[in-house]
């Protein structure tokens, strides 16, 4: 079983994926050639709701807000966060 490119670019583990629960990702490779450094670092600390970012150098876990928040961008080069609505 070696590495595949997908019809989109992305990694995948094996051919003919149909489904997302299919997918499987070697998270303790050295990804760095594909830019990949932290895969096994974020999926340990992660819960349920948690979502990734790219924090100008790194993807970063961005942790579940709390319910009736809104995740906002902040702009252009600032990682966005949970916020209460506006009014």
């Amino acid at each position: 079983m070696g590495i595949l490119f997908g019809a989109s670019g992305c990694l995948l583990k094996k051919a003919g994926i149909t489904k997302l629960s299919e997918l499987e990702i070697d998270a303790d490779k050295d990804w760095q050639g594909y830019g990949i450094t932290n895969v096994v670092h974020l999926a340990s600390g992660m819960a349920r709701g948690s979502l990734l970012v790219h924090n100008g150098s790194v993807l970063a876990a961005v942790p579940a807000g709390t319910i009736g928040n809104e995740f906002t961008s902040n702009g252009p080069g600032h990682i966005p966060e949970w916020k209460s609505p506006p009014g």
